[in-house]
């Protein structure tokens, strides 16, 4: 694992870190409570022989020597005295105790340290005045021990060196090194945690964790939005998700470079991950780019387009491909320019060989030869419709919910779409959070939608249709000049002046796109040199209103 991936799995399973940092600090904590609170300190005492005198009142240095090497002898064997039970009783006598000698023998410690004629006695108390009584009481019971053991005339003394008073009380347990013991175990039980959970959770909540593990490219990130749900298809509130959609038309268009997609084909791998409304939306927002689009809901096990568009039967995709009905009399208008519907009303009891007919086959070429086609598809996994219809397609879009589709289920979509000779155009992460919480988890600059922009600085206005787009006064300027001049017609358009208008000018434009151009007879006066056009001059928009196939088809409700 790099840095870079333990910073990842630290930002994202943060909160699981934090969770067990913090109980195994409450952990400690009660620990603390529970555990009874006793205090040490130490006494230092001090083993000398006394050294006989010459008669001149001198030391011998023999004697010296003999002497020292006694006291080494016997500090050695005075430390278990300091220990015994019978220096405890006589202790509990001298500070009147509530204890046994045998307990109080468990509260008190001797150690001589090598080369040295101290022996340190450490005392455990209530209280630190307590155990500091304790520990001298210990010494001095010690020494007479000694003395009674060794005899009155023994030249071997124990005498006080350094009494309790002098030393630091040391506090059991201590605070801080439990509670630091209590966070560090939380801590790297939160990380053990956070790399299983990490390791076995497959489940795909950023472009990240896409394109870590497939080749096919993430198309868009689409925030979670009520702009993006079924029921508010035909509303474009949300700046966030209408920008989205807009880079998800725009991205297609940059995967088919060579050929442009004219069937799209909408799946998932598992019913509910949104496709249908990624369908219903894309659809949307490529018709109000000017392309003319017919979104055919070939969902027929649970077909839901007609719901979201607010449509009733019973003329739909169905009697179409049983031949009780013609495609223009089932195709239905919306307030959406541009945009028609091929809706699926009723279930039939072979879903997947209607879609892979012959008779689906025409329908998808002869709508797509003037119009781009989106089908919303039934999900890979489930069934085999999508797969059957997966070779009519240019593109294919996958749709993925973040934090629900896992990897694997994703893999084996693509696989079957891939064994279908379907052509795969890229990934759409769907619901993606865009709180900033998801940003400092996941660290994703698609969540945030961080745009140097917002709704006031591009501010959108409604179109004719009552839908919102940013390039919306250009139509609606359009629209009002055309309103006005009445210059629509079949052949091209007219100018005020009677002449044959700028039909052939509009047409270099991009056969799917309703792009404004400028009437250059009326702009004659405009040069190189003058940046600010004449306000009187206007825009006239290629014919909006004509459509090559079923546009002048009545609707039917």
């Amino acid at each position: 694992m790099t840095l870079r991936d333990f910073l990842k799995l630290t930002r994202r399973r943060l909160g699981t870190i934090l969770v067990c940092t913090l109980l195994g600090a409450v952990a400690a904590a009660g620990l603390l409570l529970v555990t009874p609170t006793t205090y040490s300190a130490q006494a230092t005492a001090y083993v000398r022989v006394a050294m006989p005198q010459t008669s001149d009142g001198s030391n011998d240095s023999g004697s010296y020597a003999a002497a020292a090497q006694l006291a080494s002898q016997k500090v050695k064997a005075f430390v278990s005295v300091f220990t015994s039970q019978s220096v405890a009783e006589s202790v509990i006598k001298e500070l009147n105790l509530d204890t046994t000698p045998a307990e109080l023998a468990d509260r008190v410690s001797a150690s001589n340290a090598a080369n040295s004629l101290t022996i340190v006695v450490t005392a455990t108390g209530d209280s630190p005045e307590q155990a500091r009584k304790i520990a001298d009481a210990v010494v001095t019971q010690s020494a007479a021990q000694v003395k009674s053991l060794e005899g009155a005339n023994s030249p071997v003394q124990v005498v006080m060196m350094a009494p309790a008073g002098l030393s630091e009380i040391t506090r059991t347990p201590s605070p801080a090194k439990y509670l630091a013991i209590g966070i560090l175990a939380g801590l790297l039980i939160g990380f053990a945690i956070a790399f299983a959970r990490q390791h076995f959770d497959t489940r795909l909540r950023t472009a990240d964790d896409i394109t870590d593990r497939f080749t096919d490219p993430v198309l868009a990130v689409l925030p979670q939005s009520k702009g993006i749900a079924r029921t508010d298809a035909d509303s474009n509130e949300d700046f966030q998700s209408a920008e989205s959609l807009r880079k998800l038309r725009t991205n297609l268009r940059y995967a088919n470079v060579d050929h442009q997609a004219k069937v799209i084909l909408v799946t998932s791998p598992l019913q509910g991950d949104g496709k249908s409304s990624v369908a219903a939306s894309l659809a949307k927002v490529m018709a109000i780019a000017g392309d003319d689009v017919i979104l055919v809901d070939t969902d027929l096990r649970r077909p839901s387009v007609a719901e979201t568009f607010a449509l009733h039967g019973p003329l739909g995709l169905l009697q179409v491909l049983v031949g009780s009905t013609k495609p223009e009399n089932a195709l239905r208008r919306t307030k959406i320019d541009g945009l028609s519907i091929l809706p699926a009303f009723d279930t039939p009891p072979n879903p997947s060989d209607l879609l892979g007919s012959d008779r689906m086959t025409d329908l998808v070429q002869e709508l797509s030869k003037n119009h781009t086609v989106i089908l919303d598809a039934p999900p890979v996994l489930p069934v085999t419709d999508a797969v059957v219809l997966s070779h009519l397609a240019d593109s294919i879009v996958v749709v993925v919910s973040a934090g629900r589709t896992r990897a694997e289920q994703l893999e084996h979509a693509v696989e079957s779409i891939e064994r279908g000779e379907g052509k795969i155009s890229g990934i759409v992460l769907n619901r993606a959070s865009s709180t900033k919480l998801s940003r400092l988890r996941y660290g994703d600059a698609e969540y945030g939608y961080e745009y140097g922009y917002s709704q006031s600085v591009y501010g959108t206005e409604h179109d004719s249709h009552g839908v919102k787009t940013p390039d919306s006064s250009v139509h609606s300027s359009a629209a009002r000049h055309a309103q006005s001049d009445g210059q629509h017609a079949d052949s091209g358009l007219i100018d005020n002046d009677g002449q044959l208008g700028l039909r052939d000018a509009a047409e270099e434009i991009s056969e799917t796109r309703r792009m404004p151009v400028v009437a250059f007879a009326k702009s004659e006066h405009l040069s190189l040199s003058s940046a600010q056009p004449d306000p009187n001059d206007e825009f006239i928009h290629e014919e909006a209103g004509r459509r090559r196939l079923w546009r002048e088809s009545p609707k039917r409700s």
